[in-house]
């Protein structure tokens, strides 16, 4: 039995499915309803402002209301490391969807699309309102593929209801492309603030969730409630985004403020790609997953940050205090942490190969299965106490 409702906000970027498929019960003679799972993760082309935005997801969370059934955390089997798998063409999956027109050239690009993402799924929540953590693992820069019915959970057949939800944050939404919403002669950092900008923008419209499904057995079906959300008018956002371009700073939390953005909370998981950051004061900031590849750091402040999953690969870190940081996780692959201070800091699971590390600081540092290899500036005796203390050296 397929979901008696559901609806899909933006299926080129999700498409959600629940199904109950009645089971025998070998032990009991009776029957059981088995939960299953299909989500199919894609880029979206939005219209914008005269121009389009092209988004993905990296990440989101899927929420189940439960009524006269429920879900134990210890048999909930969607949790761990999975590969999402390709698919030939967008009809595959979405058969039961109207889907908008496309240009030609667009359907080609999802035929043609055989790669494929890792997502890390963990689980939290009660027996009866569970909830499902979904986030990019390493891959693309966003979600794509299929996660084709995967068992959610298994219920006597009886008269249940099943409610759910996939609900994003700004930190899941990663704009992958635009076309004809700004000049091409921006710079970096006013790129930065205009990405993050349309994120916010697009966030509140895909609320309070961007696909639902509602699934009936033996109940009567009941209508989801309308949850009026007021979008920013896109004339308010057209005099933003002017005004960053006009702005005659180059100077980032400037930039941010006049955005009405706090550089240290609102750029999770945003792009910050060869943006100019020196001296920038980013303590205490909330940056997980965050994109600086190729970004100029030198004297940044990060202690007590949390930077985790963050890339940081050829990124200028020279001189930056990285004390008590949590960077588990992150990737800084050819990265200068020349004379940078990273006393107490996570660095667990990172990736610091060909990292320079001249005179940087790593006393009390967590290392633990953080990779080194072929690292400029690391003394023989540093490298000996990184090993001891858990951190993995290859040959590179």
């Amino acid at each position: 039995m397929r979901s008696l409702e559901s609806h899909n906000k933006y299926p080129d970027c999700l498409w959600m499915q629940l199904e109950a498929i009645p089971v025998p019960s070998v032990a009991d003679q009776t029957q059981q309803l088995d939960i299953h799972l299909s989500l199919n993760f894609n880029e979206h082309w939005e219209p914008l402002l005269g121009g389009r935005v092209k988004f993905g997801l990296q990440g989101g969370t899927l929420k189940l209301n439960l009524e006269n059934c429920e879900i134990p955390v210890a048999s909930r089997q969607l949790v761990g490391d999975f590969e999402l798998s390709p698919i030939d063409s967008s009809t595959e999956v979405l058969s039961t969807e109207s889907q908008p027109e496309v240009r030609d050239n667009e359907k080609a690009e999802k035929i043609q699309e055989t790669d494929c993402t890792f997502c890390h799924v963990s689980t939290i929540g009660d027996d009866t309102k569970p909830a499902w953590i979904f986030s990019l693992k390493r891959g693309k820069p966003v979600l794509k593929g299929l996660l084709k019915s995967v068992k959610l959970g298994e219920f006597p057949a009886k008269p249940l209801r099943i409610a759910a939800a996939f609900e994003v944050v700004k930190e899941d939404i990663y704009l992958t492309d635009a076309e004809g919403l700004w000049p091409h002669d921006i710079t970096p950092n006013q790129h930065s603030v205009l990405e993050r900008i349309l994120t916010v923008y697009l966030v509140n419209k895909l609320q309070p969730a961007l696909s639902w499904a509602l699934l009936s057995y033996n109940l009567p079906a009941v209508e989801q409630p309308e949850v009026e959300i007021i979008a920013q008018a896109e004339d308010e956002l057209q005099e933003m985004v002017d005004r960053i371009i006009a702005a005659e700073t180059d100077d980032f939390v400037e930039l941010a403020t006049i955005a009405n953005l706090n550089p240290a909370l609102d750029f999770a998981g945003g792009s910050l790609r060869g943006t100019s950051l020196s001296a920038v004061d980013f303590s205490s900031a909330n940056l997980p997953a965050a994109n600086f590849r190729g970004a100029n750091l030198n004297d940044a402040d990060f202690s007590d940050a949390n930077l985790q999953n963050t890339k940081f690969g050829g990124a200028d870190l020279s001189g930056a205090f990285l004390g008590n940081a949590d960077l588990s996780g992150a990737d800084l692959y050819r990265a200068s942490l020349a004379l940078a201070n990273l006393s107490g800091a996570d660095l667990s699971r990172a990736n610091l190969l060909e990292v320079n590390l001249t005179n940087a600081n790593f006393s009390g540092a967590n290392v633990k299965s953080a990779r080194f290899g072929n690292n400029s500036g690391l003394a023989e005796d540093v490298k000996l106490n990184l090993q001891q203390r858990g951190a993995i050296f290859e040959e590179v």
